[in-house]
C-alpha cells in the first residue's frame, strides 16, 4: 500500500483482496482489484486495443499453437473468468 500511495495510484492489484478492504482503501483513493478484474477492466476501456493485445499473446504461441477457443479454455481455467467473459464476443478477432 505503501508503495501505490508513493506513486499516487489509483488501483492495487492483487490476489489478496481480504488484506485490502475497501474502508482502509477508500479514505485514501485507492482501490484494490484482482488481476482478473484488471485485465477485464482493460479491455472494457478500449476493446479494440485489448483485443489486439491478446491476439498477439496468442500468435505468439508456436508449439502448440493455440486456436482463441483453446486460449480462452486455458485462461479460464487459469482463474480469468471476468476476462474470459470480456473477451467471448470477440472470439472471432483473437
Amino acid at each position: 500500500m505503501a508503495a501505490a500511495l508513493k506513486a499516487q495510484a489509483a488501483v492495487i492489484v492483487t490476489e489478496n483482496l481480504r488484506d485490502f478492504p475497501s474502508k482502509v482503501l477508500s479514505p485514501l483513493n485507492l482501490e484494490a482489484k484482482s488481476g482478473d478484474a484488471f485485465i477485464a477492466d482493460a479491455i472494457a476501456l478500449d476493446p479494440g486495443r485489448g483485443v489486439a493485445a491478446i491476439r498477439r499473446m496468442r500468435d505468439r504461441f508456436k508449439h502448440p499453437q493455440r486456436s482463441a477457443e483453446e486460449l480462452l479454455l486455458e485462461m479460464e481455467a487459469q482463474g480469468l473468468h471476468e476476462t474470459v467473459d470480456a473477451l467471448k464476443s470477440f472470439t472471432a478477432h483473437l
